[in-house]
C-alpha cells in the first residue's frame, strides 16, 4: 500500500472523521478570539467539552451507545483543536 492510499483511507473511518470534526470545531471557536479572551475561550471550550463528552453524552446519547473510549476520543479532538489554535497564535 502506498502512502496516498493510506492517507485516502483515513476518511473512511467514522471515528477519524469524528475526531477531526471535533478538532476543527474547537479550533474555529477559539480562533474567533484574541489576546486574553482567547485563553479564556480555550479554558471554557475544554471545560465545556469535558462536561459534554463525559456527562451529557453518557446520560443522553444512547443511539448508538457511546463507550468511554468514544467519549475520550471526542474530548481529545476538542483539546487538540484548542491546543492547535493556541500554538499557532503564539507563533
Amino acid at each position: 500500500m502506498n502512502i496516498f492510499n493510506k492517507i485516502g483511507s483515513f476518511g473512511e473511518s467514522p471515528k477519524t472523521v469524528a475526531f477531526f470534526a471535533h478538532c476543527f470545531f474547537a479550533a474555529f471557536i477559539v480562533s474567533q478570539f484574541s489576546g486574553k479572551r482567547q485563553y479564556l475561550a480555550a479554558a471554557l471550550m475544554v471545560g465545556a467539552a469535558g462536561v459534554k463528552e463525559f456527562v451529557w453524552d453518557r446520560l443522553y446519547e444512547k443511539t448508538p451507545p457511546q463507550t468511554f473510549y468514544d467519549d475520550l476520543t471526542d474530548f481529545i479532538g476538542y483539546a487538540a483543536g484548542v491546543g492547535l489554535v493556541l500554538v499557532v497564535s503564539v507563533l
